[in-house]
């Protein structure tokens, strides 16, 4: 088993220090930063989840995509972060250089992976395929911005994006068994009124 962590431990260093040394760059500095920021305390995903709330047309897509954030807040936050207390990698690591205000709770799994990854598998199936692309897409960034900054290592980013895409399968499924969610698309389907 300890060979086990010790080559995770071993991965995750590695890769961050790849990035540090071979893909951080002076313009894409200050993208990442606002990338991660705002995501911070899953503020993006809330507003766009309030605003579908005030209109009768997205309310079901805000109400499974405003579900999905508090399971996996629930899950990531409340339940993991807690239990496994990991230290963060510049913490760890006296070579990894971070690029933002050092956070100073847990580092596994990610919140803002976590965050973004639920708020875009719950939202995705209203969404007509292009932009559902680009809301992923998006959520992808926020992700890679974690280890760019220097404050996630990839499993807590791999882990992150594993629970937010079961917390918004599993809000999609449960609204799914009370309500035809097809009819809540966000788009007009050909042949059908909404």
């Amino acid at each position: 088993m300890e060979d086990i962590i010790e080559s995770i431990y071993y991965f995750d260093h590695s890769v961050l220090l790849y990035i540090q040394e071979h893909l951080r760059f002076d313009l894409m500095t200050p993208v990442m930063q606002i990338i991660s920021k705002s995501v911070n305390i899953g503020a993006l995903w809330i507003f766009i989840g309030l605003v579908f709330l005030c209109f009768k047309r997205t309310r079901m897509a805000g109400v499974v995509m405003m579900s999905s954030l508090l399971i996996g807040l629930l899950v990531n936050n409340v339940l993991i972060k807690g239990t496994v207390d990991r230290t963060r990698p510049y913490d760890t690591y006296s070579d990894l250089i971070t690029l933002i205000q050092k956070p100073t709770d847990s580092s596994f799994a990610s919140g803002h992976t976590t965050a973004s990854f639920a708020a875009a598998s719950a939202l995705a199936p209203f969404l007509q395929k292009p932009v559902a692309a680009i809301v992923v897409a998006y959520a992808a960034l926020v992700a890679y911005s974690r280890l760019y900054l220097g404050v996630h290592y990839p499993t807590d980013v791999i882990c992150g994006c594993m629970i937010g895409i079961s917390a918004g399968l599993f809000a999609y499924y449960i609204y799914s068994r009370k309500f035809d969610l097809k009819k809540y698309k966000l788009y007009k389907v050909e042949n059908e009124e909404i």
